[in-house]
Formats: C-alpha cells, structure tokens, sequence
C-alpha cells in the first residue's frame, strides 16, 4: 500500500509548485522576448531625431486609418501597431509601465540576462493579466470539478447530514450524474453561439459569479434535492469555460500564441485538480483525525464534506477579481485611443460609427451557426469530434480514480484522492512542456506523437483489465505510476489538436461554437459512461472490468480517428 506522510506531501506540493512556475515561464515568456526586442528597438528609433522627424507623416496617417476600427487596434499589441499618438498613449496603460522597469533593472544590473522577469516586465499588461485571468479560471473551476469525487463516500453515507428521502443514495448519485453530464451536453449545444456573440471575458464573468452560488447553496444545504439541482446547474455552467476561454483567447493574442495559452489552460485545469485533490484529502483527513479524538465521533452527522464545497466557492472569487483588472486595464488603453484620436480624425458619418462598434456587438448567432455548417462539410471537423469525443470519456475517468484505486487496492480515501492528484500533475507536466512544440512539427511528427501517446494510453488500459480479471496482479506502487502515466498520455491529443482547429476554423465568429460542437457528442458519451460506473457496485473488483473495456476501445478509436484527421487536415 502506498502511505503518504507529511514529507511526501511536502515533496509533491514542492513539485506542483515548481512545475506551474515552469509552466507559467514556458508558457508565456516566449512570445514575448520577440516581442520585447521588437519594443526595445522601437523604442530606440523613437529617440533619434533624424527616424523621428522623417516617420511623422507616416504615423499621422496610421491615426486617421485607425480611427475608424478602434476595436482591431484595441487587440493589437504594441509591437504590431504603428507608433502613432494612439499607440504611445494606449502604451502607458499597457506595456509602458513595464518596459520602464525593465529599462531600470537593466540600468542597475548591466548586461545580466533577466529572462523570464524580463518578458514578464516588457509584456503588455492587457496580455500579462489576460493570462492569469485565464489560468486563474480554469484552475478555479477544475478545482472546484473535484469537490464532489474528493467526497462521494462522505456523502452517500448515513451521517452526511443529507435527507436522501428514504431512497438508496448510490442510485439517487448515479442519476444526478447522469442528468449532470446531459446538462454539460445542452450546455454544449446551446451556449456556443452566446458565447460568440458577447465574448468569452463576459461570459467567463457570469458564469464564475453562478457557479460560485451554486457551491454555496451545496454546501448549506440538507436537502438532496437542492443539492442535486445545484450540481446540475454546476455542470451546465461548467460547459462554457473551455469554449469561452478559447474566445477569450481569439479576442487577445495573435495565432502564434494560441497553442502556449491552450497549453496554459491545460496546466491551468492540471494543477486545479492535483492541488485540489491534496487540499480536498487533507482537510478530510484533519476533520476525521479531530473526530476520531474528541466526542464528535458520535455526533449524528459529519459535515467535513461541506468546508470542501465552501473552499470551492470561494476559489471562484481569484478569477473575477482578475478579470475586474484586466477590464479596468482594457477600458483605460480604448479610452486613451479615443481621445489620442479625436484630434487627429472625428468620426462622423453613420458608416463610420457603425465601424467604430466593436465587431463583437455587431455579430449575430446566426454568423455562427453557418461558419459551424460549413466546417461540418470537412472530413477533419468529423475525425477530430470522435477523437475528441472518446477522449472526453478516458480524460473523465479522473472522477472514479479515488473509488477505483480505495476499492481495487485497498487505499483510504485520502490516500486514493492523492493518486488522482497524480493523474492530473501527469497532465500538468506533458502539457506544460510539450504544447508549443507539438503544434509546431510536421505532420508526420505529429502523427508520431500521436501512436506514441494514444498508444501508452491503450497500455496502461490493457495493464488494469489484466490485474482486475485476474490475469496479472498490479501492485499499489505500479498502480500510482500506471494512472500517472495515464495522465500523460491523453492531455495533448485531448487539448491541442481539437483547440487549435476550432480557433484556425472558426476565428472571432465561431471559435467557440466549433470547440463546444466538439464537445457535445463527447459529453453524451460521458452521460451514459458516468452513470454506468456510478451504477455499478464498485467495492466488486470485478466490476471494473467492462468500464475498462470501454476505456480502452475509445482509445483506440481516439488513435485511429486523431491520425486521420491530422491528415486530412494537412
């Protein structure tokens, strides 16, 4: 049996920790550093007189051009737009602070490279916050995903405090997570085209400030009935974060970034879910010890699992404190562009007012819905909904990791939630280290990637339905490395491949409506999946063996369907 004591805690939280430093540093420093060369040079031709003098046509009429769409050049990071008026006023609310600090550290340490600091002091602050807004999200919302797996056995039992109505509370779960996972399905269906229209910064906004009410009535509540509703509407607001991240992501970065903030929300979700699992396991084990030494233990009811949904409402606070920043930070650069502006060129025809609208406003959802159309005509779109589809379900599988590893091991739950942290840090670590490259090789670098991936997965898959079926005995060690391992091998063909064609297919109008239209036949398939598991008696070893039979075809398919479409798509 695999024990965690305080060191190994220690030593595991040390390395989530580093790692999401690595991420965060590979993730974004290096688009920036070209960017800041960029900057650094401008900035240097922008104090000789002789390059001044002879550009300021030039830049006047890039003011009177500009005027007309502030809404493109709103988007556009320093470097790329003209060093108008404009652009130098809207700079000291982005990037302009930054670069000064970095222009006095570079004063104070001669030539030492600054490296990450230095991308970090030279990115434009529209960027650098949208960034930690998104990673702050989706870390939020994947933590709080693993509230309810971190204490499914607390609340199916007799003293979780719960009214179950008289009915058996394995069942009545069972179907709460069916209903749930058809939720995220309707969400997928329905929500895309919304998102596309108002923008995912909006969106994220109010789902964030509903998801956060929903935990706070699961963790009040003593009536199964309101916590079922409020879990349901947890997962039907969930299905709008990766699709509304992804248009946040359109709206802000240029295509050369688009795979490194990808992989940053996969990181994001990773580190979520590992340093949910451990603070979930820890705060139960510090509860159950406190029972188990005072007179609590014969108290009616065990709470514990309530200060987990707490925690997770509260998480949801970080991200919207975030985007309030980045809101203030965006509406301070349009404003300074407006008036930098207005003296050079007044908007005055009702073309040209209609031009200055954001395009966002202007979009309908039926521009959507017909870009999604045409795309449904292609070979790839089809290969990449199955691929994406089967591994909605082996990457879900995390949701049964802790009953799965307490009920075919032997583990206590606090120990069988740490190897679900493992899974997910198994994600963390391919993602954080291998996005950008991978969206970079050639296709037959990919496809290469791709066998050697899917085809680990198919592995350890094999590995679990030979101990359950008796065939071959699998220790608890071998265990905790198999389901390491499983995390590593899914995340990239999962994240990247499917993300990356909805943002290229779909742009500004249906980057959202392609990435949940992948979305929705995968989380069907999990509807049915999850209440199968969950339905099942899971303390039977054997038990396992047909949701691991399932697991294990849809990855193969998922093999098969991913090199298909990285072909056609070629």
């Amino acid at each position: 049996m695999v024990m965690f004591n305080r060191r190994s805690i220690t030593l595991l939280f040390s390395l989530v920790a580093m790692t999401s430093l690595e991420a965060t540093s590979s993730l974004i420093s290096p688009t920036v550093t070209s960017g800041v060369t960029r900057t650094f040079r401008q900035n240097q031709t922008l104090r000789s007189p002789e390059i001044g003098s002879s550009s300021s046509n030039s830049n006047s009429n890039s003011n009177n051009n500009s005027s007309i769409n502030l809404h493109s050049n709103s988007f556009k990071s320093d470097e790329e737009t003209p060093l108008s008026n404009s652009a130098l006023g809207a700079s000291r609310y982005s990037g302009g602070g930054g670069k000064r600090l970095y222009n006095t550290l570079r004063a104070r340490g001669g030539d030492m490279n600054l490296g990450f600091f230095s991308a970090i002091a030279n990115m434009d602050r529209e960027k650098l916050v949208m960034a930690v807004a998104l990673f702050a999200t989706y870390f939020s919302v994947m933590g709080a995903k693993c509230a309810l797996p971190s204490t499914f056995n607390l609340i199916m039992s007799a003293q979780s405090g719960l009214n179950f109505y008289g009915q058996e509370p394995q069942q009545l779960i069972a179907k709460v997570l069916v209903i749930s996972t058809g939720a995220i399905s309707l969400g997928k269906f329905l929500l895309g085209p919304v998102i596309d229209k108002y923008g995912g910064v909006f969106c994220l906004k109010v789902a964030l400030s509903l998801l956060m009410g929903c935990l706070a009535m699961i963790a009040s509540t003593s009536s199964f009935g309101v916590f079922a509703v409020s879990w349901i509407m947890v997962d039907f607001i969930f299905s709008s974060c990766w699709a509304a991240c992804l248009n946040a992501i359109h709206q802000t970065y240029q295509e050369e970034e688009w795979a490194s903030r990808i992989g940053l929300l996969a990181v994001a979700g990773r580190v979520g879910n590992a340093l949910s699992f451990f603070a979930f396991a820890s705060v139960l084990q510090i509860v159950q010890a406190q029972r188990q030494s005072s007179s609590i233990v014969a108290a009616a009811t065990d709470g514990s699992w309530r200060v987990v949904f707490w925690v997770s409402s509260l998480l949801q606070l970080f991200p919207l404190f975030t985007f309030g920043i980045y809101q203030r930070i965006k509406d301070a650069k349009v404003v300074c562009s407006i008036n930098n502006n207005n003296h050079q060129h007044a908007v005055g025809s009702k073309e040209e007012k209609i031009a200055a609208i954001p395009s966002q406003q202007r979009r309908t959802m039926k521009d959507s819905l017909k870009i999604l159309g045409g795309e449904a005509k292609y070979l790839s779109f089809w290969m990449h909904l199955i691929s994406r589809s089967c591994l909605m379900i082996v990457a879900s599988f995390l949701l049964f990791v802790p009953s799965y590893m307490a009920n075919a091991f032997g583990m206590s739950s606090s120990e069988s939630a740490r190897v679900g942290s493992l899974y997910a840090l198994g994600s963390l670590l391919v993602v954080t280290f291998f996005a950008k490259p991978y969206s970079m090789m050639n296709v037959n670098k990919k496809i290469i990637s791709t066998v050697v991936l899917l085809g680990s997965l198919l592995g350890c898959s094999l590995l679990h339905m030979a101990h359950i079926a008796g065939v071959y005995t699998i220790s608890s060690l071998g265990a905790t490395v198999s389901m390491f391992l499983w995390g590593v091998s899914f995340s990239i063909p999962f994240y990247i491949p499917p993300s990356m064609y909805a943002l290229k297919r779909g742009g500004s109008e249906s980057s959202a409506t392609i990435a949940d239209a992948f979305d929705f036949g995968g989380f069907m398939m999990l509807a049915w999946f999850n209440g199968f598991v969950a339905g099942r008696q899971q303390e039977v070893l054997m038990s396992w063996f047909a949701p691991f039979c399932a697991l294990t075809i849809f990855s193969a398919v998922s093999l098969v369907t991913l090199i298909i479409a990285t072909l056609t798509e070629s």
